[in-house]
């Protein structure tokens, strides 16, 4: 037998009380479903680089066109051509193929956190961690769009620039 009788002691139960998240998302939004592409086409290195060099097709740009709300001028500056090219392009070369999916990162990124409409606005809206400037004016060269992936990552994890 033991020589310590056990004590039992009750702990008190404390409850936090926090609003519920406004917004609750089913789906998130996937660079795959933005693309419209089946499994497998983008998850490997490889099969990338193929589906890029074979050319994202038109129904890929009209859904990140439609995520994002962008007009084709914007887009055009973006892939870095014509509002023409874009509007009679029906499979994209490799280079605006891949700033395509660069796009499409950015947004599944961006609408899975502020949502669509919060989004946009971020989009629009001067940003002191970038210099005051918009983040739309860094979607043209890939270092900007992964500086404002940096930047939705950093307020994803609470850190404060």
């Amino acid at each position: 037998m033991d020589k310590f009788p056990i004590k039992i002691v009750a702990k008190k139960i404390q409850h936090v009380n926090e609003p519920v998240m406004a917004a609750y998302r089913t789906s998130a939004v996937s660079v795959r479903s933005i693309l419209d592409l089946a499994i497998g086409w983008l998850e490997e290195p490889l099969s990338r680089v193929d589906t890029f060099r074979n050319g994202l097709e038109k129904s890929a740009f009209e859904n990140l066109k439609e995520l994002s709300g962008l007009d084709y001028n914007t887009l055009a500056g973006a892939l870095g051509v014509s509002t023409k090219t874009l509007q009679r392009k029906e499979v994209f070369d490799t280079i605006q193929s891949e700033k395509i999916y660069e796009l499409a990162e950015l947004y599944a990124l961006g609408v899975n956190y502020f949502g669509k409409d919060g989004f946009r606005r971020w989009m629009e809206r001067p940003l002191f961690s970038l210099g005051n400037r918009k983040p739309l004016e860094l979607i043209d060269v890939s270092a900007g769009i992964d500086l404002l992936k940096t930047e939705i990552l950093r307020m994803q994890h609470g850190i404060a620039v």
